[in-house]
């Protein structure tokens, strides 16, 4: 295992897993019915699956929301082949648009009337950049001023979790049979204090979404029900982590990273 500090949340446990089992294996959950849940990014990666495991939960909707209609389409065919009786509302969606939000909303009040979970899992990472020197040819930016997808990486990850809150919380809160709850993605990254493995928007990103659910929950439990947690996955190889595989990239990386 990497070695990292103790508050990284990495080492803390003897036991580390590689697949769901027992209680963490959706086929060993049975959710009540109705149970809806929306999951945006869904189209790849960890909202794919995340759907899937909802899926096989029992959910009773699913609303699936991504910027490709082709991969809401396949993702549609996969619910259905494990959960027939599961009803699928896809839509396009941008997170970094108000619009969209407000039409889903429009869209999930008229085919449900209720949410039970709202996860906010739409992200990107910086864009990489051509480097002859680094494995492949390309590598992250490193450091404030080789990140020029900042401002984006900031508007998806963390101002797009917002979004989402801002939106559907209101519906969170009216599904009465509850709790109810905003799950927002994470990462180990939240707690990096250098761009050594992943860069400074994607890190800022992740521990601002920290303090986000934080809020969420201190200000919306009591008061109205609504939990909220921000969910590191673990090391998990999606789309967007394939440039993170390999010795040679992470040797080259590892180097980078300093704690005091």
């Amino acid at each position: 295992m990497i070695e990292l500090p103790a508050h990284f949340g990495i080492n803390f446990t003897p036991t580390y897993h590689t697949h769901a089992e027992g209680p963490t294996d959706p086929a060993n959950i049975k959710l009540p019915n109705p149970f809806v849940v929306l999951i945006t990014g869904a189209g790849k990666g960890l909202g794919w699956h995340i759907t899937l495991a909802y899926a096989q939960a029992g959910a009773s909707g699913l609303i699936i929301s991504s910027r490709t209609k082709s991969d809401l389409d396949d993702l549609t065919a996969k619910i259905q082949s494990i959960n027939p009786s599961c009803k699928v509302l896809a839509r396009i969606c941008d997170t970094t648009k108000n619009e969209d939000l407000v039409q889903l909303v429009k869209d999930v009040r008229q085919e449900f009337g209720r949410l039970d979970v709202a996860i906010a899992n739409a992200g990107i990472i910086s864009k990489y950049i051509d480097d002859a020197s680094a494995p492949g040819g390309q590598r992250l930016p490193s450091g404030i001023l080789e990140d020029d997808d900042f401002e984006r990486v900031i508007d998806i990850n963390l101002i797009g979790s917002y979004r989402v809150a801002k939106h559907f919380v209101p519906l969170l809160i009216e599904t009465k049979d509850g709790p109810q709850s905003y799950v927002v993605i994470t990462s180990l990254a939240s707690h990096m204090p250098n761009s050594g493995l992943t860069t400074t928007a994607y890190n800022t990103s992740k521990i601002a979404v920290n303090r986000i659910a934080e809020h969420m929950d201190g200000d919306h439990r009591e008061r109205d029900g609504v939990h909220a947690y921000a969910v590191h996955p673990g090391a998990v190889l999606t789309p967007q982590t394939q440039g993170h595989t390999g010795e040679t990239w992470a040797q080259g990386n590892m180097q980078n990273l300093s704690f005091s």
